[in-house]
């Protein structure tokens, strides 16, 4: 693998720019931009000069990236590649629109893109419209926590390196060199484990040993949270996912490294839809701004009460836009939240349950009310309380928000009560396959897409909750040989 990254194709070359984002800047520019050269054979220029620049790039262009658990690209693959370029044209649109630019602005919306651009009527599911000023209230933000070139720089091999742990042929060479019982597919947690050692970082991450001493430690210290923003306000992770927070020095609070940390969600959830034929990144207004504004929250709470536990910190963290939603029911809710024992069990269940719903579901006292009956094994699910690793249904929160359908209203609870079923299957499901598991002290992540892509293709014929509980019923699950994650099979 040294060896490889080593002898790769990026070889250093007379462009190769002085730790500063001006000349990738500069060379998107002479391309045309977005309107003109909108695809990769049109900024071959900006693509060699990365590829010059950060021989880990060489790892995504190769394939065999898990791009989501159970799921991996075929070799020599290019779709992680571009998904990178994308989040790294991201940063430089947000760097040029901080220094009074409209480059940045023309990257992430001009051009052919529909609905899903700033310039372009909103969409049907995301509200983009013309929100010019969040987009640079957001950069403005951003800009406040990177004061100097090297802050920039240190940000872009933040966004190069943040996905290599996706990479089979990373993640062995780190796994190779721990016990058994420390090896993972968790790419968080195998980038974290070579940025911990200094021959893997000599030997996987050269771009990193020429950062200061300063900035290695912060892309250290964010990694080693393996925290996971963008599933955090939809209620999806699991609550031991907030350990690594919680774990965390209180000088990374407040110096910028959490801060770099969650920005980097933003900048890859915007280049996740970054193509060969199309390199620049999305907008997406609702994202930067909704992401931001839970990620001040959360920096917040955790500098409020340093001795806060895990479940409570995602129970105030959901409360607030719960708060929001349901003002009616909250009087009852805030009642029974008298009690720490149902704020840290039911009640937190239901908030992830309503937040998995992007709070849309109409009936929350029914949500509460089936908790408490007889689905406990649920509630300890979801409280994070059972008996062995914690699950997190990945894709879980489209899973329960389309598999209820078009009823949320759902006067009787019936449909919530057949989905909550589903959803406790699901769970009891996966815990057998965990049943021989090395230790609990983890995040399982069970992919349920292929449940989601079945609601998708059936769409207005879907049935509701019931469906989903008989379409889970017939499902089986495939693990990794680690059993860290697993993915969803239907015969």
């Amino acid at each position: 693998m040294g060896a490889a990254l080593s002898g790769c194709s990026c070889r250093p070359s007379e462009e190769q720019p002085s730790r500063s984002l001006r000349p990738f800047l500069q060379a998107l520019k002479a391309a045309g931009g977005v309107e003109k050269c909108p695809d990769a054979q049109g900024n071959k220029r900006f693509l060699d000069l990365l590829d010059n620049s950060f021989p880990e790039l060489e790892l995504y262009r190769r394939g065999r990236i898990q791009t989501s658990p159970g799921v991996e690209e075929v070799g020599n693959s290019p779709t992680e590649y571009y998904r990178m370029v994308g989040a790294i044209v991201a940063l430089l649109a947000c760097y040029s629109s901080a220094h009074d630019e409209e480059f940045g602005l023309e990257c992430v919306s001009a051009g052919q893109r529909g609905p899903m651009s700033l310039d372009q009527a909103p969409g049907k599911f995301i509200d983009m419209g013309n929100k010019k000023t969040e987009y640079y209230h957001f950069c403005e933000n951003f800009a406040k926590h990177v004061a100097t070139e090297a802050d920039w720089w240190g940000m872009m091999i933040f966004l190069v390196i943040h996905d290599v742990g996706k990479s089979d042929e990373f993640r062995k060479v780190v796994n190779d060199t721990l016990p058994p019982h420390q090896r993972t597919h968790d790419h968080d947690k195998a980038l974290s484990n070579a940025l911990k050692n200094e021959e893997l970082k000599k030997q996987l991450l050269p771009s990193v040993m020429n950062l200061s001493r300063a900035q290695q430690e912060s892309i250290s210290a964010g990694f080693a949270t393996n925290f996971q923003l963008p599933q955090l306000g939809q209620g999806e992770i699991a609550c031991i996912n907030f350990r690594g927070l919680l774990e965390l020095e209180r000088q990374h609070l407040v110096n910028g490294t959490l801060h770099f940390y969650f920005y980097h969600s933003i900048f890859d959830i915007a280049g996740a839809s970054c193509s060969e034929k199309f390199v620049f990144p999305l907008a997406l207004v609702p994202v930067y701004v909704g992401f931001t504004s839970a990620m001040d929250s959360l920096i917040t709470k955790l500098l409020e009460d340093p001795h806060i536990d895990e479940r409570t910190l995602y129970f105030n963290f959901l409360y607030t836009n719960f708060q929001k939603s349901y003002p009616d029911y909250e009087k009852d809710f805030s009642t029974l939240c008298k009690s720490i024992v149902f704020c840290h069990e039911t009640g937190l269940a239901t908030l992830r349950v309503l937040a998995m719903t992007r709070n849309t579901y109409k009936n929350p006292a029914k949500v509460t009310e089936l908790l408490l009956g007889d689905i406990q094994q649920l509630v300890q699910e979801l409280a994070g309380s059972p008996v062995g690793p914690q699950i997190m249904l990945y894709y879980g929160p489209d899973l329960l928000r389309m598999g209820l359908g078009e009823d949320l209203s759902d006067l009787s609870g019936q449909n919530m009560m057949h989905a909550l079923e589903a959803l406790a299957h699901l769970y009891r499901k996966a815990r057998k396959t965990l049943a021989l598991a090395r230790s609990g002290d983890y995040q399982y992540q069970l992919n349920v897409a292929p449940l989601v892509t079945i609601i998708k293709k059936a769409g207005s014929d879907w049935k509701g909750g019931r469906q989903l509980r008989e379409m889970v019923a017939g499902a089986n699950i495939k693990n990794n040989a680690l059993n860290t994650e697993g993915i969803v099979e239907l015969p």
